[in-house]
């Protein structure tokens, strides 16, 4: 029971954590700013030093981080940035594992570096520390160290020790618009916007009204003068790449697609390039696709604006149908946000996207109308909502059920055992089927891949390992030693501990899912989840001290030492009946009894209450 109250609060005070103490955290990367104290006085006493002023792709430079008097500090965050720029580029290697440790900052690996985890209480104080970086194998233009200095976990200094400028001799800054397009301009990231959506021109955003820079993502259309072409604006929150794609469906299969990407150097370019069934775009070698680009990246906010014709001609090295008829036909419209990265060959590709969004119908570009989002895919409603019933509903109950229950209706039995284990036995094979077809479902959604970004990643593979101790269970409870075998207690032990580390991982699990931004779900379903978690712990904590209440006849004398202790077989190896299992069965009801039954309704009642809140808040994503 204790372990059920120490879930609620660390659900409870996992909600808003900011402090980070022994380690930099990716989400960290863009704003170096650590998550707690203050920021120091104006002037920090350390200094960047490096041992080059100059680079040569693939160089290594020693860069120093160090104290310019008497002054100590104990953590720190250095990245190469290109000036100007906020894109960390190039690699760095630890010389001392005890005092750093590389960082991977999306969409580079080893691109930013940090003190070394902690393993004790207490932090080492340095004055100096120097790392390697490796400059990458394409020339990007001028560099500048700058970091982050912890000196206490209250006062730190961010960004604001910096090295000298390196310079590349033979690298030019890349421009901010396209190459191919020398008409090209650069506006601001204001000039796509809302105004005018469904009078003046298609509009396309998500979330449903938004208005940038408050949209994930926002695409408007229009015909030009001549009726010839379509003038596409894209925009999104990424310093990786906004795509925009027209689809007979909605599987993101044999697309016509257009990549608005940033390259590390700060370059934006336009792609036009297609898929053929799952696989990764192909780009078109000629990029005709496009003409009349102007990009810009600001605040955050990547935006590119283009001409596509209604009637394109044929790709290069292509059939004709891979360019799409925008005149003759509608189509699904995708737009989806994501990493780019850095080729061995200095090429830039884009990656897997991180969210993604589909028009609820066809559309029809040539035309001016307001498009609805899809909602979130029905695959992971499903996914939510067995998830939500398993370890929401169904383990609550045979948890319950199993631990407080057993003496209840001593003299009926269902399916030839004693009720509790009846109920219990049903709605345990329930959870794991839910919990298995949950995991199949989002997989098959995610075609058998993992999704960037810390919080997807803890929750998917915590995730797995809950899913993987409620396969576990029923297999466990198939192999239960007799009711007086020595090693009983053993079992009992290990059968309530894997189940209740399930049920504390799961409830974290579930509150990870709510807080994904693309589902869009309302404070409420975080309030309602953590209402349900706060009234089991009170529901448990309740039948806890009636059932050992001497007044109940289940004082703690005469309990047993195992969470377990009245189990039956799931299969009889000895030939008794499950009534033979109680050599003296009860004639009547224990004592407590009838509270029990009663706060079992209501128990039941409110949990159903809860479940099925959130089967609603689901329901209308």
């Amino acid at each position: 029971m204790l372990l059920l109250v120490t879930m609620v609060m660390l659900v409870l005070s996992t909600q808003e954590v900011d402090g980070y103490s022994t380690f930099v955290p990716t989400s960290q990367c863009s704003s170096m700013v650590p998550g707690h104290g203050t920021a120091g006085p104006s002037n920090p006493p350390y200094e960047l030093l490096v041992d080059k002023q100059t680079y040569n792709t693939g160089e290594q430079i020693t860069v120093t981080l160090q104290s310019t008097g008497l002054d100590t500090f104990k953590g720190f965050f250095i990245q190469a940035r290109l000036v100007g720029q906020d894109q960390p580029v190039g690699t760095f290697t630890t010389i001392n594992v005890n005092t750093t440790e590389t960082v991977d900052c999306t969409p580079g690996t080893q691109n930013a570096i940090g003190h070394t985890k902690i393993t004790g209480s207490t932090i080492e104080e340095k004055t100096a520390v120097s790392v390697f970086w490796t400059a990458p194998s394409v020339a990007v233009g001028d560099i500048q160290f700058i970091a982050t200095v912890v000196k206490e976990y209250s006062t730190y200094w961010v960004n604001a020790v910096a090295s000298p400028i390196i310079t590349h001799p033979t690298a030019t800054q890349g421009p901010t618009n396209v190459p191919m397009a020398t008409e090209a301009t650069t506006p601001s990231s204001s000039t796509i916007t809302t105004e005018g959506c469904g009078v003046t021109k298609g509009c396309y955003g998500v979330p449903d009204g938004c208005s940038p820079p408050n949209c994930d993502y926002l695409s408007t259309w229009v015909t030009d003068a001549t009726g010839e072409n379509v003038i596409i604006e894209i925009t999104g929150k990424t310093d990786g790449y906004v795509a925009i794609g027209f689809s007979h469906d909605i599987v993101m299969a044999d697309d016509d697609i257009y990549e608005c990407m940033r390259h590390p150097d700060g370059n934006i370019e336009v792609f036009s390039s297609y898929s053929t069934g799952h696989t990764k775009p192909t780009r078109e070698a000629t990029n005709s696709g496009v003409s009349n680009v102007e990009v810009a990246f600001s605040n955050g906010l990547l935006s590119c604006r283009f001409h596509r014709a209604v009637r394109q001609t044929a790709r290069a090295g292509a059939g004709a149908d891979q360019y799409f008829d925008l005149g003759n036909s509608s189509y699904h419209i995708f737009l989806a946000v994501g990493p780019t990265q850095l080729q061995s060959d200095g090429t830039v590709l884009i990656n897997r996207h991180t969210s993604r969004a589909y028009s609820a119908q066809p559309v029809d570009v040539t035309s001016i109308s307001l498009v609805a989002a899809a909602g979130v895919p029905l695959f992971v409603k499903l996914h939510a909502g067995f998830m939500i019933s398993a370890w929401m509903f169904t383990v609550s109950i045979g948890a319950v059920l199993a631990r407080f229950y057993k003496p209840m209706w001593p003299n009926s039995t269902w399916c030839g055992v004693k009720v509790w284990f009846a109920v219990h036995r049903a709605v345990m094979t329930l959870t794991v089927l839910m919990a298995v077809a949950a995991f199949v479902l989002i997989f098959v959604f995610k075609e058998w891949t993992f999704v960037t970004g810390l919080n997807n990643t803890i929750h998917a593979v915590m995730g797995i390992i809950v899913t993987s101790l409620g396969v576990i269970q029923p297999f466990m409870a198939l192999c239960r030693p007799g009711p007086d075998a020595p090693n009983r207690v053993v079992f009992n032990w290990f059968h309530w501990g894997f189940g209740t580390v399930a049920r504390i991982m799961a409830i974290i699990v579930m509150f990870l899912g709510l807080g994904f931004p693309f589902l869009g779900l309302p404070a409420a379903a975080t309030y309602v989840m953590a209402a349900w978690v706060v009234w089991q712990a009170l529901s448990e904590v309740i039948l806890e001290q009636v059932t050992n209440l001497k007044c109940c006849g289940q004082n703690k004398e005469n309990a047993k030492a195992s969470p377990d202790h009245d189990e039956i077989e799931m299969e009889n190896k000895k030939g008794a009946s499950a009534n033979d299992l109680d050599p003296e069965p009860k004639t009547s009801n224990p004592p407590g009894s009838a509270f029990k039954s009663a706060f079992l309704a209501i128990y039941l009642l409110i949990l159903t209450g809860f479940a099925a809140a959130m089967f609603t808040f689901i329901a209308l994503l």
